[in-house]
């Protein structure tokens, strides 16, 4: 029978506390002068691999395989991933020290959040043998997911933005937010490759191209640890990237599905993101990924944790697990017998981290008892593991400064980076007769309807924001008392029903919102133009959980429910109506797309989303966003990318086109852009040399805007099948009305233009390369040929 006072404990971690043990207990802590002097690890003016074998040298079997261990403090983590209750306190996890602890969706106040961290080291400094401190870790995907952080566009949204620069400015603000509030370590970002909408997690990932995602992961991780050096200091986190490797390839679209990659593309499209974090800008940790490659499981893939990404690329960090994923090897993979062996496997493997709550590292010290030889795996973790503790200065500054936190998170000025992102991630799929930008002097009353007008949803990765604007608010207070804004909500999305335990989706009738869509369109009829707001929600689009019942993915990807048909009906009354997507995946609109006159696509645009939104669609920013990912006509398309073997789109279906409804690198503005004088700087270049170029941009049109200059190659002949184009560069450039800039690129054939050949060896070719630039990947307004030899 558990005691009162452990019931007292997980009472007082739920409400945002602790209570820890007054007992003392030795520790090498003591304030004798001598026995301070021969510790090595606590004196910070040695080096840190001085300090680290110092510290290792004293610590017991048990107190290592504690740096391996981690303890939660949000409940919930236990049950979405199906991890056992958790049933010990926080004190007796960390009784021999902690590696880690997770303080992922903090739902307490930033004040709040620092005391409770704060109390954490303080236990852990006075009331552990050695005082080693723990690395905090949080979830940091568009902003830091704590209450009133500042909340960014979602990953998919951002990456629209195609601006790597901002991007870089929006996650030193996530970096510094976190560090803030107490946190150490960011699971982020997402550097999956996103090619299936039906996947409930492609709003995580920053779209379906190899090059886009590794651009923006670059500027992420340099933005959360505070630069390239690998030493996020006192002010900035530790980013692990995720999910090691191949993730987003769930067959079907489906979590925890199987992920069979074939090795040229695992190396020349999945891995090159991971590779370029690490060896560009020193990316300190890791999470590897559920699913698995070559068909071993990622968890306990020694090849992929130690061989490639420690001996190949150089990693010098952790690789922490997803979460319960190292006993997954035995309970979901089926590749070890016990929850020991699993334990065993992921540390020979090179798993450092057993996140959330060491549902198999917990048995480490017993698994290395009965195998000696296990212990130098065990001691190189833990030197990894102290290592980033000393580089982060936990040991001479346990405690985060309280002090000013509530101002500082989410502050005004990082709210105007949000919104600046937020309006550069709006997309302008369609402006038939130039519908908008709006204009307020011939407005009157606007009707704003639809499911996603008053919803203040961000993103299936946040917690709850006071400051949200939803798009009706937004639109509300830009257009002030001289227009009238008319509202109804026209129909709903979807309902959640259980079947069988299973959460199920189901649609609501048209009798069912007859009423309702009736309102709504009476509202579009009083008023002068329409602004629809459709798509999803946090439950179609979103991570499907471990434990049965719980799914996230969608076997189609329209419209629900009576969206489509609200919108053909606005349509219908032949007022001018501007159809705003918002969701957490591209959606199959193809009627829309051919009847609607003006669209505009947001995924999801963090907290000032009705703000940015107004100010792109009153004129006062002109959109300049670009589609990260294809808007196909149907699920059955799928697989369906730009990048595909020029084979792939030789031969389409009987009902579908075998071309998108919106390309990868779509989006229009308010102006126009001109391009010009493609020029080489020669015909032919050497392999090993850089191959020059230059292209003229003009905005011809009469209003200043930026155009996202897009370049793309094609092998001509190669020695195993090439992709029809590839994104090689990019740069978005600002231009005042008549300006013109020429714009200068260089391509590494040897990074640029190599592909993985029949040997499985990096080769670069000599032959044909042709060069396309232009607005999308279906917008080429220039060419040209250059060889290699």
């Amino acid at each position: 029978m558990k005691s009162n006072k452990l019931h007292l404990n997980l009472f007082l971690i739920i409400c945002g506390s602790l209570l820890f043990s007054s007992a003392k207990v030795f520790n090498e802590t003591t304030s004798d002068s001598s026995v301070q002097a021969s510790m090595v690890y606590k004196n910070p003016k040695v080096s840190i691999e001085e300090r680290v074998e110092d510290l290792l040298s004293r610590m017991t079997l048990e107190e290592k395989a504690a740096q391996l261990n981690a303890a939660s403090l949000r409940k919930s983590a236990a049950l979405e991933e199906g991890v056992e209750p958790i049933e010990k306190t926080i004190e007796e996890q960390v009784k021999n020290g902690i590696g880690f602890v997770e303080n992922t969706f903090d739902q307490r106040l930033p004040e709040q959040s620092v005391k409770l961290v704060n109390e954490l080291q303080k236990h852990l400094l006075e009331n552990t043998r050695l005082g080693i401190p723990a690395i905090i870790g949080t979830e940091c995907l568009h902003g830091h997911a704590g209450r009133n952080s500042t909340v960014f566009p979602t990953p998919l949204a951002m990456a629209s933005s195609w601006n790597p620069e901002l991007l870089n400015q929006v996650f030193d603000i996530v970096g510094k937010e976190a560090r803030a509030r107490g946190g150490h370590e960011a699971h982020t970002p997402v550097l999956d490759i996103g090619r299936d909408a039906r996947w409930g997690r492609i709003e995580e990932t920053y779209g379906e191209d190899t090059y886009l995602t590794s651009q923006m992961g670059k500027a992420i991780i340099s933005g959360l640890q505070g630069g390239t050096n690998g030493n996020p200091g006192l002010t900035h986190v530790i980013s692990s990237p995720k999910h090691f490797a191949g993730y987003g390839q769930v067959e079907g679209g489906r979590n925890f599905a199987a992920t069979p990659i074939e090795s040229k593309v695992l190396h020349d499209e999945i891995l090159p993101p991971f590779e370029a974090v690490v060896t560009k800008t020193n990316a300190l940790g890791m999470m590897a990924s559920h699913g698995s490659v070559g068909g071993v499981p990622a968890h306990g893939n020694q090849w992929l944790l130690t061989d490639l990404l420690r001996g190949e690329w150089g990693f010098k960090g952790i690789v922490v697990s997803d979460y319960n994923d190292i006993k997954r090897l035995e309970e979901f993979h089926h590749i070890a017998t016990t929850p020991k062996e699993a334990a065993k496997l992921g540390l020979k493997a090179g798993m450092d981290i057993d996140l959330p709550s060491s549902s198999a590292f917990k048995y480490l010290k017993e698994v290395v008892q009965n195998d000696k030889d296990l212990e130098k795996y065990l001691d190189t973790s833990v030197r990894r593991i102290l290592r980033l503790k000393f580089m982060l200065g936990l040991f001479e500054n346990p405690y985060t400064e309280i002090e000013g936190v509530e101002k500082f998170v989410g502050n005004k000025d990082h709210v105007a980076v949000a919104e600046k992102m937020a309006t550069e991630s709006i997309v302008l799929l369609k402006n038939e007769a130039s519908l908008l930008p709006l204009n307020l002097n011939s407005v009157h009353e606007i009707a704003v309807i639809g499911p996603k007008a008053a919803s203040n949803e961000m993103g299936t990765y946040t917690i709850d924001n006071e400051n949200v604007v939803n798009i009706l608010k937004g639109i509300t207070s830009y257009v002030g008392k001289g227009v009238k804004v008319n509202y109804a909500e026209g129909c709903k999305i979807a309902k959640t029903i259980k079947v069988d335990g299973w959460d199920v989706l189901e649609e609501y009738t048209e009798d069912e919102e007859a009423e309702s869509m009736s309102d709504a369109l009476k509202t579009v009829e009083q008023s002068d133009v329409a602004i629809v707001c459709v798509g999803g929600n946090e439950k179609t689009a979103r991570e499907a959980f471990y434990r049965p019942g719980i799914a996230g993915d969608r076997s189609e990807i329209d419209l629900l429910g009576n969206q489509r048909k609200l919108v053909m009906a606005a349509i219908e009354t032949g007022k001018p109506v501007v159809v705003v997507l918002m969701g957490g995946r591209p959606f199959a609109i193809p009627e829309i797309a051919e009847k609607a006159p003006a669209i505009l696509n947001t995924f999801y645009l963090g907290q000032t989303n009705g703000d940015a939104l107004a100010k792109v669609i009153f004129g006062e920013v002109n959109p300049s966003g670009k589609l990260p990912i294809s808007f196909l006509h149907g699920a059955g398309q799928i697989p369906f990318y730009y990048s595909m073997k020029a084979t792939s789109f030789y031969k389409g279906y009987w009902e579908l086109p075998n071309k998108p409804v919106y390309a990868f690198g779509h989006g229009l503005s308010y102006t126009s852009f001109e391009y010009a004088s493609l020029e080489l700087k020669k015909e032919n270049f050497d392999v090993n040399a850089p191959v020059e170029f230059s292209v003229k941009v003009k905005n011809t049109g009469n209003r200043d805007g930026a155009e996202v200059v897009q370049i793309y190659f094609r092998d001509e002949v190669a020695s195993v099948t090439r992709p029809a184009q590839l994104l090689v560069r990019f740069e978005k450039v600002w231009l005042k009305s008549g300006e013109e800039k020429i714009i200068n690129f260089t391509l590494n054939p040897q990074d640029d233009l190599s592909f993985t050949g029949i040997d499985m060896k990096r080769v670069v070719e000599p032959g044909e390369f042709t060069l396309m630039v232009g607005g999308a990947s279906d917008d080429i307004r220039l060419k040209s040929s250059f060889t290699l030899e």
